[in-house]
């Protein structure tokens, strides 16, 4: 899904990214270029997670962490 997004906002919007070189690669049968932005979004989306997870016990004085 983090994938087909960054496509079509692409596409919408005509700005080249990771999304087009992604579907480039794809259909070229570019295997590095797929494995490194199979990375990418990957590390990514763990990045955003984590940090979200982290700062919601900020925001939300509520959630403690730990026992």
């Amino acid at each position: 899904a983090l994938l087909g997004g960054a496509v079509i906002a692409e596409k919408i919007f005509e700005r080249p990214g990771l999304g087009s070189l992604f579907l480039e690669a794809f259909f070229t049968r570019d295997f590095p270029v797929i494995q490194g932005c199979v990375v990418v979004f990957g590390t990514a989306y763990v990045v955003v997670n984590l940090s979200v997870d982290l700062l919601y016990g900020v925001v939300d004085p509520r959630v403690r962490f730990g026992a």
